[in-house]
């Protein structure tokens, strides 16, 4: 257990320092300059001491509840004859689980114009179909391209319908943006542990690949029930950050020693996190209880380890929301707003630059880079994947600076990118596009939702002023960071098919030489 925190704070301090570092320097070099009187750089640092302690309590809470609830329902789901009670479970705990991912608990903050109960609802409608369907590819052995291919084509279609209307045609890059904020710390170690769970109880001989590609399915899901959402509700309104997010102005050191009384929701008080992430995670854990009762029978000193995870869980997941509410995303949006007066090529540059570190900062990558080294035994390194979607990352949030300067509709990035990462679905092995899928939904995580988004509003508002249509702007840069790491891995992938392709053509040659042609007769 000690070993398990100590773990934890140093992978904790890893995904936050190097933000903390970034903002820092941009500070210090007169580009986004904090305020010593104002007490912005106290701010910053209690902000970073309380997002470590939080992301670690979270973590050893989530290894000890949700993973362990993924494990256990996986292996018990695949041997489960009934599938209606296969579909049931998998629905519950992959809507229900959702319900508890921080990204989408800050993001609904930061959309005004949507019901946020009806959002977070069809967000996890949607990921509790998809990974039913995930669960239903793995059991029966469905080639996991094909239903990429399947439905990223139904998602586009959809969108059209979206698009042909004028005043809903503004939401398509949140609509992207949805795909990506739901699965990070709390879904990601659920689904991975429910698909290879399952992948493994079933066997096969692609049971290894099939441990990978199920948080690429869900997803898909989300991207499809916001559109529904958008196309038949009445959704409309402006954005407007300078209420949406607090100004540093109206902090002072002495408040942010009170975040836990101040609570996320400034007129709510500290129970409006608290209640708030009671709801999230409760009904996970209650659907668990019944399931385990009925099907799996769990001792009681693993019940008891379940629900102490669970409470840690509850701790850390709070005491996070309160520290990116009050210091990661006033901080984000300040970045931006300061960058915006920067010149173009500078703006792009930064925005490149914190790309490179923001994919460190998301606590469920390193969950997956770790799965996948321990699946492939070692071939495929933890850190050649982290540099390679650190690269990724950072062209998504250049990209998306780019889109927010010269203001461009966010489809221009995102058929052409979609397409790339379908083509190379059929060019690299297939662990790769399973893991290039699930490394999408990854890499877009809290801190992209509590900091790089709040960044890129505040770029369009230094560029475009308060007059900009900052959904059809701003909005995407989640979407860019789910797309690029797909295409990137495959990319990985692809390299590595062709290596293997002139090795075995380089040993062929060392094994038959010219003279193995020559026929030799002897007498």
């Amino acid at each position: 257990m000690k070993n398990r925190w100590v773990n934890s704070l140093i992978t904790s301090s890893l995904s936050i320092v190097p933000m903390i570092a970034i903002v820092f320097i941009l500070s210090v070099t007169g580009l986004a300059p904090l305020d010593w009187a104002r007490g912005d750089y106290w701010l910053l640092f209690i902000g970073m001491i309380i997002l470590i302690l939080g992301l670690a309590t979270f973590q050893v809470g989530a290894s000890q509840s949700l993973t362990k609830v993924g494990e256990y329902m996986g292996s018990s789901l695949s041997k489960q004859k009934n599938l209606f009670i296969v579909i049931i479970f998998s629905l519950a705990l992959g809507a229900l689980i959702t319900v508890a991912e921080p990204s989408i608990l800050i993001v609904t903050k930061q959309v005004s114009s949507i019901n946020p109960v009806l959002l977070i609802g069809s967000i996890a409608l949607g990921v509790g179909v998809f990974v039913v369907i995930g669960v239903l590819r793995i059991i029966f052995h469905k080639s996991l391209k094909v239903w990429y291919v399947l439905f990223y084509a139904i998602t586009f279609m959809i969108l059209i319908l979206v698009i042909l209307d004028p005043a809903k045609a503004k939401f398509i890059p949140f609509i992207f943006d949805s795909g990506g904020v739901t699965t990070g710390s709390a879904t990601v170690p659920f689904i991975l542990s429910l698909g290879a769970g399952i992948a493994m109880v079933r066997g096969g001989k692609n049971a290894r690949n099939d441990s990978f590609g199920l948080v690429g399915i869900a997803s898909i899901g989300p991207i499809i029930t916001v559109t529904i959402l958008i196309l038949f509700s009445n959704v409309g309104g402006d954005f407007d950050p300078t209420s949406t997010y607090a100004s540093l102005d109206q902090r002072n050191f002495f408040e942010v020693l009170l975040l836990f009384l101040q609570g996320y929701i400034p007129h709510d008080g500290a129970l409006g996190t608290l209640l708030e992430v009671l709801i999230a995670i409760a009904p996970t854990l209650i659907i668990f209880l019944i399931y385990q009762f009925i099907f799996i029978k769990l001792p009681r000193k693993k019940i008891s380890k379940l629900l102490i995870g669970f409470l840690f869980t509850f701790i850390g997941l709070s005491t996070f929301l309160c520290a990116t509410g009050t210091a990661m995303t006033p901080i984000g949006f300040h970045v931006g707003s300061a960058l915006g007066d920067q010149k173009e090529w500078v703006i792009i540059l930064l925005a490149f630059a914190i790309g490179l570190v923001t994919i460190l900062c998301e606590p469920a990558v390193h969950v997956l880079t770790a799965q996948m080294e321990d699946i492939s035994d070692g071939r495929i390194k933890k850190i050649t994947v982290l540099l390679t979607l650190s690269l990724g990352v950072g062209a998504a949030i250049g990209m998306a600076a780019i889109r927010t300067i010269y203001n461009f509709s966010i489809m221009y990035y995102m058929v052409p990118g979609y397409l790339i990462a379908i083509i190379l679905t059929f060019v690299c092995p297939d662990i790769y596009v399973a893991m290039a899928f699930d490394s999408g939904g990854t890499a877009s995580g809290p801190m992209s939702s509590s900091f790089v988004l709040p960044m890129i509003v505040g770029i369009t508002l230094g560029v475009h002023g308060s007059n900009a249509d900052f959904y059809e702007q701003s909005f995407g840069v989640i979407a860019l960071i789910a797309l690029t790491p797909v295409i990137a891995i495959q990319i990985l992938g692809a390299i590595e098919r062709v290596k293997s392709i002139r090795a075995k053509y380089i040993m062929r040659k060392q094994v038959f030489s010219s003279d193995d042609a020559q026929i030799i007769n002897f007498n």
